[in-house]
């Protein structure tokens, strides 16, 4: 189950939770009012107290059915399926409840009054719980379909007119049930893509659009954070700063095309050398990468940096048949809480590492060589 399913499920639990909240309680004061009206407590008030108290029970289950926090598809379905099951005991146990009122002759008015609830209740699972479109269908037809047949079958001329009365409605109320079902799908449907809009947003903000690597916002972000993080608990965290080489000779020669090109190629090599745990690989200017490593000493990255050239070298760029022999130049800087005051001085100490690997010929990789200052 993928992570859409998951959250629409999700959100389907907490909308059934809240919805049958209300309905819980209300099955128990209109059975107490049914009840006490058509004299059904002093007749039989085994049945009458044990109605009233199971559907006071079932209330509180659906009160205590809590939606789970952070749960996978899977368990959500089944938390629904266990909740459907409360709501539709419930109806099941009120249109048995509805039979003895449309049989007992005894309740008088008061079995109009259970109509009339019946009728309200089928059109509130209608409304409120449209989530479930069949679930919905099984509450209403044990709500009303047991005594509607039996007053087809067995009811005298009013209550044969009842029953068709009853099914009149219950057509409306289909109808109802549909086009809720409906609505509260394409709530769902519009709810996804504003979150998949807000999600393309935030992901645009964070990554440059070229390359498809963390753009300098991100990157300054995650370095900010990387080093704090260092200076706090002591680990290792190596910043590397990259330049491709003579890479507006590319622009020049074969078009600014071949050249954005040539810049996703390098991109996705340095996502596969640079794609573990702890690093970011971004883009911080027109052909600069930036590297935070963090967990890593500077050997390491350096040895790193130094493969990731040597590959460069080796295996040259080839793009629409052309052949682009690319070098890069880089620096490497570790943080050291004792040589940088903050994240400008070690991004300064890379970048100074960069221009030394420029001046030495480039396509090599150069460390920062300051030493930290003494405690």
């Amino acid at each position: 189950m993928d992570a859409v399913q998951t959250r629409r499920l999700t959100q389907e639990m907490v909308d059934t939770y809240r919805r049958a909240l209300t309905g819980g309680p209300f099955y128990a004061a209109a059975w107490l009012l049914v009840g006490l009206y058509g004299g059904a407590f002093s007749r039989a008030p085994v049945i009458s107290w044990s109605l009233l108290l199971a559907f006071i029970g079932l209330s509180i289950w659906r009160f205590l059915h809590r939606p789970l926090d952070d749960a996978a598809g899977p368990r959500v379905a089944r938390w629904l399926h266990l909740h459907w099951a409360i709501v539709l005991s419930t109806t099941a146990l009120w249109g048995g409840l509805f039979c003895w009122t449309t049989l007992d002759l005894r309740f008088g008015e008061a079995g109009t009054t259970a109509l009339l609830f019946t009728l309200g209740l089928a059109t509130a699972i209608a409304h409120a719980f449209s989530m479930r479109r069949d679930f919905a269908l099984a509450g209403v037809a044990l709500l009303c379909l047991p005594a509607l047949s039996l007053l087809l079958l067995i009811g005298d001329q009013a209550g044969r007119a009842n029953a068709v009365m009853m099914a009149v409605y219950l057509l409306y109320v289909l109808i109802a049930l549909v086009r809720s079902h409906a609505e509260y799908q394409q709530r769902l449907d519009l709810d996804q893509e504003l979150r998949n809009q807000r999600d393309l947003f935030s992901r645009q903000s964070r990554i440059d659009p070229l390359t498809e690597l963390a753009n300098r916002r991100q990157f300054a972000d995650v370095l900010d954070s990387a080093t704090t993080q260092a200076r706090a608990s002591g680990a290792p965290l190596t910043l590397l700063l990259l330049d491709v080489d003579h890479f507006k000779q590319v622009n020049d020669s074969h078009g600014h095309a071949l050249g954005d090109a040539c810049l996703f190629a390098i991109a996705r090599r340095l996502h596969d050398s640079f794609g573990g745990g702890g690093d970011l690989a971004a883009r911080v200017g027109g052909e600069e990468f930036g590297l935070v490593l963090q967990g890593q000493a500077i050997d390491e990255a350096v040895q790193r940096a130094e493969c990731f050239r040597a590959s460069l070298v080796k295996h040259p760029i080839v793009l629409d048949g052309v052949v682009l022999p690319m070098t890069v130049s880089i620096g490497a800087a570790e943080f050291s809480p004792g040589l940088h005051a903050d994240v400008d001085a070690l991004y300064r100490a890379a970048d100074s590492a960069v221009y030394r690997a420029k001046a030495e010929g480039r396509n090599r990789v150069c460390r920062d060589t300051l030493e930290p200052m003494a405690a």
